[in-house]
């Protein structure tokens, strides 16, 4: 007797628990379960990326250490960014920071940390000609653009900041809050607090 009663409860409680478990109320949500195991986006290691102009030259090449796709959408992070502007002819310029993030679209580079901004021998970078005949003319180098935040602008080759900026000209230094930079008329636009340091 006893034993059939101890049956009887233990198929009982089974019962009790089976029902409870199965009921909708109790069911993971898959959709929230599989959200929280999904597979991280893409990421790329010691990249380069290179954009042709309308010859068929390069116009444009950022090279990152890392690029890691944000949240599975059109948006990336770069770390370690190295970009060079090559224009055609005139003058063309490399950009470095520690980190960038790409608008979707690619039409805005965003870069923060020790970002420097410094305008290269005329012609395209590696134009030997080039270079070989700015060393013989002795020219000074370009002016060398330091600060912590850049934006660059793909399409209009502009440069801009609201932050505190230190232009060096050789041993000269000219420091100010916000610039804009014409990349393509290889022109300055120091906004406010213009502060110049000049060596003999």
């Amino acid at each position: 007797m006893l034993f059939r009663l101890v049956t009887l409860l233990i198929i009982g409680a089974l019962g009790v628990i089976t029902w409870f478990l199965s009921s909708p109320d109790r069911t993971p949500n898959r959709e929230a379960a599989t959200s929280g195991n999904e597979m991280p986006g893409y990421y790329l290691k010691n990249t380069i990326l290179t954009d042709y102009d309308e010859s068929g030259m390069p116009s444009l090449r950022i090279a990152a250490d890392r690029i890691d796709q944000i949240d599975h959408g059109s948006e990336v992070v770069l770390f370690g960014v190295h970009v060079d502007y090559q224009p055609p002819t005139g003058q063309a310029w490399v950009l470095t920071g520690d980190v960038a993030h790409v608008a979707p679209g690619g039409g805005a580079i965003d870069v923060t940390g020790n970002v420097r901004l410094q305008g290269q021998a005329e012609g395209r970078a590696g134009d030997a000609r080039a270079r070989d005949a700015r060393q013989a003319e002795g020219r000074a180098a370009a002016p060398l653009i330091r600060t912590d935040a850049l934006r660059y602008d793909v399409p209009l080759a502009l440069a801009t900041t609201q932050s505190e900026v230190h232009i060096d000209f050789g041993s000269q230094t000219v420091s100010a809050r916000g610039l804009v930079a014409h990349l393509k008329e290889r022109t300055l636009l120091l906004q406010s607090r213009v502060n110049g340091r000049f060596h003999p």
